[in-house]
């Protein structure tokens, strides 16, 4: 029985060649391709990674710009909006002040015509009454006056100038 448990160096040998060989042409035929397909495939990975990255970084700078126009637009359109407020308001002073002005204008030109109309209205009144006179002189003269004739005359020449009014 002693046999069945011998050692044989020749039997280790081959065995160790044969271990040798197999390892030989699994790592030429088998590890090799896998490395490099895992290799490969780390590569993708290792690109993908830094596209990625890439990406990140320039959706981040894109971000920031956006933000940095937007301020920029919500500056100028507050801007914008103080200018054209600022206008609004000088225009609205304009108007109101050429608004003041020819007021103002018509309200002078107004006087002046009521001054005209009065002294108008004053010479008119002035004719009259001298005219009015002059015939009460003119009765005067033509005979004497008695009282009743001069409370008559009066009577007409109140009469005349309320009818000329």
């Amino acid at each position: 029985m002693l046999g069945f448990l011998s050692i044989d160096i020749g039997t280790i040998l081959f065995t160790l060649a044969n271990t040798l060989i197999l390892f030989l042409g699994i790592r030429h035929f088998l590890f090799k391709p896998v490395n490099n397909v895992l290799e490969a495939r780390q590569a993708e990975v290792d690109k993908s990674i830094k596209a990625a990255e890439e990406a990140k970084a320039n959706a981040e700078a894109a971000e920031q710009e956006y933000r940095e126009k937007l301020t920029a637009a919500k500056e100028e359109a507050q801007t914008m909006l103080r200018n054209a407020t600022r206008k609004a308001q000088q225009r609205e002073e304009e108007i109101i002040a050429s608004a003041k002005a020819e007021a103002a204008g018509i309200m002078k030109q107004n006087q002046a015509e009521l001054e005209r109309e009065k002294r108008s209205a004053e010479r008119a009144l002035r004719s009259e009454v001298s005219g009015l006179a002059l015939m009460v002189a003119e009765k005067v003269v033509e005979r004497e006056i008695k009282p009743e004739d001069h409370a008559r005359l009066i009577d007409e020449f109140i009469n005349s100038v309320g009818d000329a009014e």
